[in-house]
């Protein structure tokens, strides 16, 4: 159930700007060098498929970068990996797309770090699991910290060399139980590095059951000890005047998660088009993942290759049309359950509120493949 006081903030979020599309997410590459202990990679290495975009298949996509407000490079392989990243940035540019990339650091050499800022690379984001080495380096397998920590430094530092603004530098902090106590040293050591910005992101996609007991989030109530550290690393970073973001703690149903299918495409690394990252997995088989405790399995949502047809072609098809109706009809009730506030004689009176937005919802449901995903539920 959505607060009727956020429902102003969803229809601002969600609102039409000048360009259709809000953001292409394009997977450079599916490969990574890391075994992160959450990664679907590490999980089925035998189902996964290991690839790299082949650059003309980039530029066939960059036809329609005029259409796009934001570029992100990143799927679910190290995006750093590719040989012709800093060119895809280019390409981007050249379009006028802010262009943005997560890494997970290992290779951000001085050398990588120039040419990103030769080509204007707008933001970068570092994936992050802790502030100290053992914490860090426990969940994400193979990586080294005191290296991502030198190679952020240094990326600051050029940034002052070169007398650039960008990229801006964003620390993301996956939060689970083991390390969420170390959230407030990490923002600290996030300014310390030359950070521009702190998120603190949730574990929103869970492969398997032994990892399930990681999360920090629940579906009814905000765990007590989890916020409070929250809270700690909020404090913290208002007193350095870091920028801080964090995902909720409980689970609460929204009209449309942040991918925002109306106007965000993903683009895997072999060129097929789906809704976003999350349903769309280079591997093998079914995608498993684990919500709320039970298994779910489903295939694979792909509406189209770039490799054998036009984008819009695969845009326009019924298929996925069909797909952006549930949520284009979501976000008119949801106008509607904003209008019906208006109607109140009392706001202080919600009961009548919420009752017509639990009606609403349930009319209007989530697409089937969406039921079962954390970021439906503001994770």
């Amino acid at each position: 159930m959505i607060e009727p006081k956020r429902l102003a903030g969803y229809l601002k979020k969600f609102r039409i700007t000048g360009k259709p599309f809000l953001a292409f997410q394009i997977e450079p590459s599916s490969r990574c060098q890391l075994k992160c202990l959450m990664c679907p990679r590490t999980v089925f290495p035998d189902e996964w498929v290991n690839g790299d975009m082949p650059l003309p298949a980039y530029r066939n996509i960059s036809r329609y970068f005029h259409l796009v407000e934001y570029v992100h490079l990143q799927g679910w392989g190290e995006p750093l990996l590719h040989p012709e990243l800093p060119a895809m940035v280019a390409i981007a540019k050249a379009e006028r797309c802010e262009v943005s990339l997560t890494t997970n650091g290992a290779l951000l050499t001085r050398n990588m770090s120039e040419e990103l800022i030769k080509k204007r690379l707008d933001t970068i984001v570092v994936s992050i699991a802790g502030a100290a080495r053992e914490t860090h380096e426990d969940i994400r397998r193979g990586s080294h910290f005191e290296q991502i920590i030198d190679n952020i430094r240094a990326l600051a530092g050029l940034k002052l060399e070169m007398r650039s603004k960008t990229p801006r530098i964003v620390l993301s902090f996956l939060m689970t139980k083991t390390n969420i106590s170390e959230l407030p040293d990490a923002v600290g050591l996030a300014k310390d590095m030359g950070g521009n910005e702190f998120l603190a992101a949730n574990l929103d996609y869970i492969p398997i059951q032994a990892l399930d007991d990681l999360k920090v989030f629940s579906p009814d109530k905000e765990d007590p000890q989890a916020g409070m550290h929250i809270d700690a690393a909020r404090t913290r970073a208002r007193e350095i005047r870091l920028p801080f973001r964090s995902y909720p703690l409980r689970m609460e149903e929204v009209t449309m998660c942040e991918m925002d299918p109306l106007r965000i495409v993903f683009i895997s690394f072999d060129g097929c088009l789906s809704p976003c990252v999350y349903l769309n997995l280079p591997k093998r088989g079914l995608i498993s993942r684990i919500f709320c405790g039970v298994r779910d399995s489903m295939q694979k949502v792909c509406f189209g290759s770039i490799a054998e047809n036009d984008f819009m072609e695969i845009w326009n098809s019924e298929e996925y049309r069909n797909f952006r109706g549930f949520y284009a009809r979501r976000m008119a009730v949801n106008r509607e359950a904003f209008d019906f506030i208006d109607t109140l004689q009392s706001k202080n009176d919600l009961t009548a509120v919420f009752e017509k937005q639990d009606i609403l919802f349930r009319e209007n449901p989530l697409p089937a493949v969406c039921q079962t995903c954390y970021k439906a539920y503001s994770i």
